[in-house]
């Protein structure tokens, strides 16, 4: 039975999602971000739109064994945004409850990234 190289196992699908969605992430990725994360990898990848950035750099990661990687690459740059969100929430008092709110949700999606490191690649 020969098994589909394209698809992603479930847990790479729940957390592109995830990072695709400022909503749930609570930060805007960009696609500079994603290439970012893709070169701390090895991977060069092409300006293009995000969503196709995200699945190629998942892929990468789950064919070539680099999902730990993946996902301490996007924690660090989540954690990097927490840091502009607290000194903007320093700086401009009034923009606290937004940015305390981005915040939050970028730190529950740093455990949601280190709960995927942990787990089974196969999943």
């Amino acid at each position: 039975m020969k098994r589909n190289e394209n698809v992603l196992p479930p847990a790479y699908e729940g957390v592109e999602r995830h990072l695709s969605a400022l909503f749930y992430s609570g930060v805007y990725i960009t696609n500079a971000d994603i290439i970012k994360v893709a070169a701390s990898l090895g991977l060069d990848l092409p300006m293009k739109d995000r969503t196709a950035l995200l699945k190629q750099i998942m892929q990468y990661a789950h064919e070539n064994g680099k999902k730990a990687e993946l996902m301490q690459g996007f924690a660090k740059l989540l954690t990097e945004r927490i840091e502009k969100y607290r000194t903007l929430q320093k700086n401009f008092p009034e923009a606290g409850p937004v940015a305390k709110e981005w915040i939050q949700k970028a730190q529950a999606t740093i455990k949601l990234l280190q709960r995927e490191m942990r787990s089974s690649p196969y999943e």
